[in-house]
């Protein structure tokens, strides 16, 4: 019967989901545009780190996995499925045995037409392998890959930071001017050898570094790492930059984080372990050793960082990190690793068929004492020179039921807990339910855990989502997250609370075309900004969004992309004020010709800044950008990739912002003296 099914749903699709072996495997940056833009406006006091992320896409895209000889901790890497869709591929491979074709995947419950598109550039189907091939030294070399990425880029109008300023007004003001060039450069070099060895160097200068100085030799950041991966009973060792995470994160995640976004079921944490670091972010990482042994069902993971980090130390104690990794200015330079941070971390974990049970616990000493900014919102922040941390996570798997939680203490005697549950009631129907608890007095400076606020810490919450496929073609998703901040936070100095809602509906009718449309709302309290009354003003703050997507393609070669969105927002009793947001976006690939060309234009007219609207833009590797527009104006940015000869390619962006209600753009160091801001981006790849 399930062959004669598999045949049939063969035939159907051959049509509408065509796949060759010949074909280049290339991921949909569609995927990034889900994931990223909401994720840029949930935390967009912090700067994204997609690099892991995208790591792990790229990767998979060029080593498949092997759904026959998968396993959910493999399967969990690609972040764009949910727990429920890993549960029930891994069900259905234990029930009927190794799949014989891809389109198999379409008798896998909860996989619908758009989730398998997203897929299949990263799986395939093979053999079973019984056993992991023994680790030979002389392999290593013979079948490892390296790659090495060299990339600029360059702002093309003058920004005041680089302008020339007189000797005499540079002693008197210092920091008016940056002390490098408007030149950003990095050098990544990468190698790996199946999964089993990786090892790698980035080195990063940020526009307005100086490259040959006292501190900085060519680049301002250096970094560098080794990971082996099950040699003997390790089944993870790195040396150099790794990040860590365990559990849900409410102790330690140095690795990406979720946050709400439309896929509103992945509400875990997907990034378990050690892992290398080749980012270059410049805060969020450990530097030092880290292993993880499996003896039978017990797993132990040991690591120990001891590096230099960035922070102001003005007073002669620590007011606050930079984790900007900025250097441009004396005053920046200042800050630039001039706070010893030694940390000691440690987990056990023990599986038994449905139940996981975990114990995290990290240690951090610093070599100067912090204490924060005198604020309110700071009366229970971390200070001292020494903050432990320990939890206790669990999971639980039975039947359609997947419960999940951690809850950690510090040495305040801060309590932070997150607990979950997943469950599919009916083949169309899956939900997510989570509730979390941050006391004011807990926090962890590598906790990165499910919340509204970046930080974890002073929040209370409780996260109801569900996903539903009533007929075919269609799948509606959509949350309601109901919270509260029990102490003051930053700029809203009492208790506050607040609601986001978001409801989506897709309809996939074949590979060609694909829509949504996504209504999202928030209302929170929020400080009124130049308000007249001599104590600060928090009122409602309200937020809407309503965003329609249609992606088709004419040809095999030609795709197409336009995006309406509007946005709403006001604050207190003043007027709303409506912004809005036209997209248009081209993807052409030559068919006898190694060129493929991204061509956008965006109109926008966003009246205030709370209007502001994120669209994810095509770029080239590991580059990211999600600008956050408001204003009014045009955008439009050209991108290209050109094969020059066998693994050899060049990556180019030229991306440009015109404003028709302004005669400068930007602030302070950053100014332009004109109504457009131009960027130029130029990448080399070369794999060998």
């Amino acid at each position: 019967m399930k062959h004669l099914l598999l045949t049939l749903l063969s035939l159907s699709l051959l049509v509408s989901m065509p796949l060759s072996a010949q074909e280049e495997r290339q991921f949909s940056p569609d995927l990034l545009d889900d994931i990223l833009s909401q994720i840029a406006e949930n935390r967009e006091q912090e700067e994204i780190d997609e690099t892991q992320l995208y790591d792990d896409l790229v990767y998979f895209s060029q080593n498949p996995i092997n759904l026959n000889s998968t396993n959910r901790s493999e399967l969990e890497k690609l972040q764009f499925l949910s727990d429920i869709q890993v549960e029930n591929l891994l069900a259905y491979l234990h029930q009927y045995g190794p799949m014989q074709s891809l389109y198999e995947l379409q008798l896998v419950d909860g996989f619908y037409a758009q989730d398998i598109r997203n897929l299949l550039p990263f799986v395939a189907i093979g053999k079973v392998e019984q056993k992991t091939p023994p680790f030979r030294l002389k392999n290593i070399f013979r079948y490892g890959r390296h790659e090495i990425l060299a990339r600029s880029d360059r702002g093309v109008e003058t920004k005041e930071g680089y302008r020339f300023l007189p000797e005499e007004e540079l002693q008197e003001h210092p920091n008016s001017r940056y002390l490098g060039d408007p030149f950003y450069y990095s050098l990544r070099y990468r190698f790996q050898s199946s999964r089993r060895v990786q090892f790698g160097f980035t080195g990063e200068k940020d526009a307005g570094e100086e490259a040959w100085s006292k501190e900085n030799k060519v680049f301002d950041f250096y970094s560098g790492y080794i990971q082996l991966n099950d040699i003997w009973k390790f089944t993870t060792i790195v040396a150099g930059d790794f990040s860590a995470s365990f559990g849900q994160g409410v102790a330690l995640s140095t690795n990406f984080g979720f946050g709400k976004s439309s896929m509103v079921l992945n509400v875990t944490n997907r990034n378990d372990g050690l892992r290398k670091y080749s980012s270059t972010g410049e805060f969020n990482y450990f530097r030092g050793v880290g292993a993880t042994m499996k003896l039978g069902k017990i797993d132990l993971t040991a690591f120990y960082s001891n590096k230099k980090t960035d922070g102001d130390t003005t007073d002669g104690f620590i007011s606050s990190f930079n984790e900007t990794g900025y250097h441009r200015t004396p005053s920046e330079l200042a800050k630039k690793n001039n706070v010893g941070m030694q940390t000691i971390g440690a987990h056990a974990g023990w599986a038994s068929g449905i139940f996981h049970l975990g114990a995290t616990f990290i240690n951090t000493q610093l070599d100067t004492d912090m204490q924060p900014m005198p604020r309110l919102d700071n009366f229970h922040a971390f200070s001292g020179k020494e903050q432990t941390v320990g939890s206790i996570d669990y999971q639980l798997r039975w039947r359609k039921l997947f419960f999940f939680g951690e809850t950690a203490i510090n040495d305040q005697k801060g309590i932070g807990t997150l607990n979950g549950l997943t469950m599919a009631p009916h083949s169309a129907v899956n939900l997510a339910i989570v509730h979390r608890y941050y006391d004011p007095k807990y926090n962890s400076i590598f906790a990165n855990a499910f919340g509204e606020n970046s930080r974890v810490t002073n929040e209370e919450g409780l996260y109801i989502a569900a996903e539903v496929v009533p007929f075919k073609f269609w799948k509606f998703t959509a949350y309601a997250d109901a919270y509260r901040f029990p102490w003051a936070r930053y700029l809203v100095e009492k208790p506050s609370y607040g609601y986001d809602l978001l409801l989506q509906s897709d309809y996939t009718p074949g590979s060609n075309l694909s829509m949504y449309w996504r209504v999202r709302f928030e209302k929170k309290d929020d400080r009124i900004p130049n308000s007249t009354t001599t104590t600060p003003n928090i009122a409602p703050y309200d937020h809407g969004s309503m965003r329609y997507r249609l992606q088709y393609s004419l040809t095999d070669n030609l795709k197409l992309r336009n995006i309406l969105e509007w946005s709403y927002a006001r604050r207190g009793t003043a007027d709303g004020s409506w912004g809005r947001v036209l997209n248009q976006e081209l993807s052409y690939k030559f068919s006898n010709f190694p060129l493929s060309i991204d061509l956008a234009y965006e109109f926008f007219d966003i009246p205030e800044y709370d209007n502001r609207i994120y669209i994810y833009e095509r770029d080239v590797l590991y580059a990211f950008a999600i600008p956050a527009l408001n204003g009014k104006g045009n955008r439009y940015y050209l991108n290209l990739k050109y094969e020059l000869i066998k693994n050899l390619s060049i990556y180019f962006k030229l991306a440009q912002t015109a404003y028709i209600d302004r005669d400068l753009v930007g602030s302070n160091l950053d100014e332009i003296s004109d109504n457009r801001k131009t960027d130029a981006r130029l990448l080399l790849r070369w794999k060998f």
